[in-house]
């Protein structure tokens, strides 16, 4: 599984080069690589976890490519390729549409009237490359839409306005530069990059600036992200997608596919001013990026490694004490599902994260069941609400109740550990 996340990152990168090579030519398309190369924490995170997100930007990152090679040329390959790439990322997930639809307007806005003309072959690779999912849709009624809860619309316009107000507070700041955890942080020299960066794209907006072989200058780049940004934005605050709260990066993650195109471009334009002063802005962009990413030697590579070693010992004292279900907050529990190899169920307090219906999996009764979690007085609590007693042991940096009696009534013992407060 940990091959998934570094194919498709690598697919992604390859994907980028030929996308930035294809629009900035070659010295600003290897700049702007360093940017996609090294992209913020969040979205290292997202991507790498086996989860499809890795896919998600890969997909879209061949489609702009691919979109760059049409607008330029329109081989029938290239529009073949074009149709097949937007297909399967339609298969892959249907916020690939962040990035293809603007594709789509770009080549046609190029093209213009020969468009009609060439997008048969495009139709027919879209087909093509969405055949599994129209396959497993036609015959269910599309369940795609009408089940998926995160293509469904925003209920009001209330709530869309909530979602932008969401948007801009929460994930994108976490998408662009990790959130802003005060002056001293990371993200201080994070967002001072961005300021620099930003000016030089001013600058090369104004006189159009572009390498000798670029095919596209930076005015075209601006239009591109200009559409990326308000199609991504306007998709997700439109969606349920935007209405979820927590650490939703990744519903807005395929935003930074051309995130690059600012930075290099913008980096380049600094370049011609002051040498320095584009190394300072790719140093500040960089550095504290690469700091984020817990890599060996790091404190935060130390606590990784801890808990680690604390979730190894959890497995050991609930395996000796034959307990078959555990229950606590979703990051506590939910994983020891996977690492115990479905051999405890980890159970999440709240029962809309249990994805995987392990609770409705467990046996009625006789199941032996513990509490994990990193408060005792936390543990106390539910122990209370469900009138069990037990043994509670401190492991790391986590606090584990084992009940005395296995449970009598499954259901009922969630139900009532449910009812809990906090």
């Amino acid at each position: 599984m940990a091959l998934t996340g570094l194919t498709w990152g690598v697919l992604y990168l390859a994907f980028m080069l030929l996308f930035l090579r294809a629009t900035l030519g070659r010295r600003s398309a290897c700049l702007a690589l360093l940017f996609a190369a090294v992209p913020p924490a969040a979205f290292v995170t997202v991507t790498y976890v086996p989860w499809a997100y890795g896919e998600i930007m890969a997909s879209c990152a061949a489609t702009l490519w691919l979109a760059a090679l049409w607008r330029d040329a329109g081989r029938p390959w290239q529009r073949l390729c074009f149709g097949i790439s937007v297909g399967f990322g339609v298969w892959i997930s249907l916020q690939t549409l962040m990035i293809a639809l603007p594709a789509i307007v770009w080549i046609a806005l190029r093209r213009r009237r020969a468009t009609l003309e060439e997008s048969g072959l495009a139709l027919l690779g879209t087909l093509a490359g969405a055949a599994p999912f129209l396959a497993g849709n036609a015959g269910h009624g599309f369940p795609s839409f009408t089940q998926n809860w995160a293509s469904r619309p925003a209920p009001s316009l209330a709530q869309v306005w909530d979602n932008l107000v969401w948007l801009f507070g929460s994930p994108l700041p976490q998408l662009l530069f990790y959130g802003f955890s005060g002056w001293r942080s990371p993200s201080t020299v994070i967002i001072a990059a961005y300021v620099l960066m930003a000016i030089g794209f001013v600058a090369a907006l104004r006189r159009d600036a572009r390498d000798r072989d670029a095919p596209v200058g930076a005015r075209e780049a601006g239009w591109l992200l200009a559409t990326v940004s308000l199609v991504s934005i306007g998709l997700y605050i439109a969606s349920q997608a935007g209405s979820l709260r927590g650490w939703t990066v990744r519903y807005i993650a395929p935003l930074y596919v051309v995130g690059p195109l600012l930075c290099g471009i913008g980096t380049g334009a600094l370049w011609g001013r002051s040498r320095w002063l584009a190394i300072a802005a790719v140093a500040a962009f960089l550095v504290p990026n690469l700091l984020l990413y817990s890599l060996p030697g790091s404190d935060a590579r130390a606590v990784l490694t801890a808990q680690l070693q604390t979730d190894v010992r959890v497995r050991e004292v609930l395996a000796r004490r034959g307990v078959r279900m555990v229950y606590g907050d979703y990051f506590v529990v939910y994983h020891l599902n996977f690492d115990g190899r479905e051999r405890v169920a980890g159970i999440p307090s709240v029962g809309a994260f249990d994805y995987l219906n392990y609770g409705d999996a467990l046996p009625e009764t006789g199941v032996r069941w513990a509490l994990l979690g990193h408060y005792a007085n936390q543990l106390r609590a539910w122990a209370d609400a469900a009138g069990a007693r037990g043994t509670t042991t401190r492991i790391g940096d986590l606090w584990l109740f084992v009940a005395q009696r296995p449970a009598a009534n499954t259901a009922g013992l969630l139900a009532a550990l449910r009812r809990a407060p906090g």
